[in-house]
C-alpha cells in the first residue's frame, strides 16, 4: 500500500476540510456575534484603549469595531467554503500574528476581565482565549501549506459574489444593530423580562473595580472614583434566585429610589444616557412630545443618566428645556440594558417590551394626528429582522451554489462530448 497516496488523496482534504470549517465557523461566530452587538465591541475596544491610556474619539473606534466584525465574519465564510484557498489562510495567519502575542498579554497582565472574542454571546476566560488562538494559530499553518491542495465548494470565477453577499450581509446587521438595537439580544435585560424584578434580594448589593496606574480598587455604589479610574467589572455580593441581573437608580441626592421609580403597573418609558457628554439636547423636543403622549395615556416617563456630576446634569437640563424628571444609575448597567448614545425602553407592567435608540425614532410620532398606536409602531421586531435578513443571505448562497454546481455539471457534459468527438474524428482518420 502506498501510504503517500493514501495521505495525499483522502487523509489531507479530510484534515483540510475539518480545520477549513472549524477555523472559518470560528472566525463566523466571532465576526456576527461582534457586528450583531456593535456598540458592546465597542465598549470593549474602549476599555482596551483606557487601559493602555490611549485617547481615540468615538466615531473611529466605531469603523474599527466594524471593520474588524466585517473581516472576521467574510474571512470566515471564505475559509468554511474553501474560497480564495491561498490568499484567506494567510490573511487569517496574518491576522492571528497580531492577536495571539495580544492574548497571551492579555492573559499574563489581566488588564481586562474578558477579551470580548464572542462578545456578549459567548464570554470565555483570557486563557481559554489564549489558547482558543494558539490552536487557530496551528491550524492556520496546516492551511497555509495543505489549503490550496483540497477544492472549494464555490469556483474561482464566482468567490467574489460570495464574498460580496457576505459583506453585504454582516454590514445590514451592524448598521441596524448600531442605528436601533443587536438584533439579537444577548445581554440580561432582554425583551419579555422584569425591568426590576419584584422578587428579588434586599441584601444584594455590589462592588465596584476601578483601576488605576496598574492598581485595581473597589469601590461601593456611594464611593465611587473620579473619571481618572477605569471601570474594570462590577461584582454582585449576595444572593437571588430570581434574577440574573439588577439595576439600582438613585435621585440627585444619591437616594435609593429605585423601588418608587419603576413601577410595576401600566405603562413607563425609560430614557437611558450612559455617556452625558454624548446626549444630544436635539432630541429634547421630541422626548417632551414623548412625555406628553405617554402621561396622555397615563403612563410617565423618566430620565436615566450614568454620571454624579449634578452639575453636569443641571447644565444639560437648563441647555435642553426637558419637563421630565432625572435621576443616575451606574454607567454598565446602563449599557448592558440598551445600547446607544440615547435609547429608550418601553416598559409595560414593569415588563421591558421593546428597546432603541433614541435616533431610530421619527421625530413627529408622537404629535401626527393618527399616533394612539405610536408605540405599537416602534416595536422594532428584531428576531424577525434577524431571520429575514439570514434567510435572504441563506437564499442568495444557495442560489450562487446552484448556479456554480449547474455550470460545473454542464462544462463536465460539453466536455465530455468534445472528447467523444475527437476520438471519433480521429478513428476515421485513421481508417
Amino acid at each position: 500500500m502506498n501510504w503517500k497516496s493514501v495521505f495525499s488523496s483522502y487523509l489531507t482534504p479530510t484534515i483540510t476540510w475539518i480545520l477549513r470549517i472549524l477555523i472559518g465557523g470560528t472566525f463566523i461566530i466571532s465576526g456576527l456575534t461582534k457586528m450583531i452587538d456593535v456598540w458592546g465591541f465597542t465598549y470593549k475596544i474602549e476599555q482596551y484603549l483606557n487601559v493602555w491610556g490611549w485617547d481615540v474619539t468615538r466615531p473611529i473606534v466605531v469603523i474599527v469595531a466594524m471593520t474588524i466584525s466585517a473581516i472576521e465574519f467574510v474571512l470566515g465564510c471564505m475559509m468554511a467554503t474553501g474560497s480564495y484557498k491561498k490568499s484567506s489562510p494567510w490573511i487569517a495567519t496574518i491576522i492571528m500574528i497580531f492577536m495571539l502575542p495580544l492574548s497571551a498579554y492579555i492573559m499574563i497582565a489581566n488588564p481586562v476581565d474578558n477579551c470580548g472574542c464572542f462578545g456578549d454571546y459567548l464570554v470565555i476566560s483570557n486563557f481559554a482565549t489564549f489558547c482558543k488562538n494558539l490552536a487557530i494559530t496551528i491550524g492556520l499553518i496546516y492551511l497555509c501549506i495543505f489549503n490550496k491542495r483540497t477544492f472549494g465548494i464555490f469556483k474561482p470565477y464566482i468567490q467574489w459574489i460570495v464574498a460580496t453577499i457576505c459583506y453585504i450581509y454582516i454590514l445590514v446587521i451592524g448598521f441596524v444593530g448600531y442605528n436601533v438595537q443587536p438584533l439579537v439580544d444577548f445581554r440580561s435585560y432582554k425583551v419579555g423580562t422584569e425591568f426590576t424584578p419584584k422578587n428579588s434580594s434586599d441584601n444584594i448589593t455590589f462592588n465596584f473595580i476601578y483601576e488605576k496606574n496598574g492598581i485595581k480598587q473597589s469601590f461601593d455604589i456611594d464611593s465611587l472614583p473620579d473619571s481618572t479610574w477605569t471601570f474594570v467589572e462590577r461584582t454582585k455580593i449576595g444572593s437571588d434566585s430570581t434574577t440574573n441581573h439588577s439595576i439600582t437608580i438613585y435621585d440627585l441626592n444619591n437616594n435609593d429610589v429605585t423601588s418608587e421609580v419603576i413601577t410595576n403597573e401600566g405603562e413607563q418609558i425609560i430614557l437611558l444616557f450612559p455617556e452625558i457628554k454624548y446626549a444630544d439636547i436635539s432630541y429634547s423636543f421630541m422626548t417632551n412630545e414623548m412625555d406628553n403622549y405617554i402621561k396622555n395615556r397615563g403612563g410617565e416617563l423618566i430620565g436615566i443618566f450614568a454620571t454624579n456630576d449634578k452639575k453636569q446634569i443641571k447644565d444639560w437640563v437648563d441647555r435642553s428645556l426637558i419637563q421630565w424628571p432625572i435621576y443616575t444609575a451606574e454607567d454598565t448597567s446602563i449599557k448592558e440594558i440598551a445600547r446607544g448614545k440615547g435609547s429608550v425602553v418601553y416598559l409595560k407592567d414593569g415588563i421591558i417590551q421593546w428597546k432603541r435608540t433614541l435616533s431610530s425614532i421619527p421625530t413627529d410620532i408622537f404629535s401626527i394626528s393618527n399616533s394612539e398606536n405610536a408605540f405599537e409602531q416602534l416595536y422594532p421586531k428584531d428576531n424577525h429582522m434577524m431571520r429575514h435578513y439570514s434567510s435572504i443571505f441563506i437564499c442568495s448562497i444557495i442560489i450562487i451554489f446552484t448556479i456554480n454546481l449547474l455550470f460545473v455539471v454542464l462544462t463536465s457534459f460539453f466536455s465530455r462530448i468534445c472528447k467523444k468527438k475527437n476520438v471519433t474524428l480521429q478513428d476515421k482518420s485513421i481508417k
